[in-house]
């Protein structure tokens, strides 16, 4: 169609003549059905990835480890995990909230809180776990387990 021939038949205007010029079209004609709005495709759910996999896949591809000695690797935090919260006192520090059920935070199996989100104070130096297993970091509940946090260290560049 035209450009001229387009504007008389849609009656659109002046604006409508501009936008023809370019190939665009901005008035449907008032016989034109209405098209159905675009529907977004729904997305696949995204799976979250379990705490032991997502600790054996640091361990392989940022510890150089191989399946296997990751996977011995979770065996022996699997068995220390017990021992880490029975002995853990997070629930005394300033920043634990009731909300939380979790305890142990420092321990790669458990890692951060979910719930706690705001650092009041930190207990962590003085707990019998974190003297026990020569921990150097803090505030886990929030920042992540040890391991975590050790393992970033060794991706900051070094100055």
């Amino acid at each position: 169609m035209k450009r001229r021939d387009f504007f008389e038949k849609s009656g659109c205007g002046l604006a409508t003549v501009f936008l023809a010029h370019f190939g665009l079209t901005s008035c449907k004609k008032a016989e034109e059905p209405e098209a159905a709005p675009e529907v977004p495709a729904q997305e696949a759910p995204v799976e979250e990835i379990s705490r032991k996999d997502m600790v054996k896949k640091m361990l392989v591809e940022k510890k150089g480890m191989t399946a296997e000695e990751a996977d011995d690797m979770i065996v022996q935090l699997e068995e220390k995990l017990p021992m880490v919260k029975d002995m853990c006192i997070c629930k005394t520090c300033p920043t634990y909230v009731a909300d939380e059920t979790e305890v142990g935070f420092c321990h790669a199996l458990v890692g951060k809180s979910k719930i706690i989100t705001e650092e009041k104070g930190c207990n962590c130096p003085t707990c019998p776990v974190y003297k026990d297993m020569s921990l150097k970091n803090g505030y886990y509940c929030t920042r992540k387990s040890e391991m975590e946090q050790e393992m970033a260290k060794m991706e900051e560049p070094a100055e």
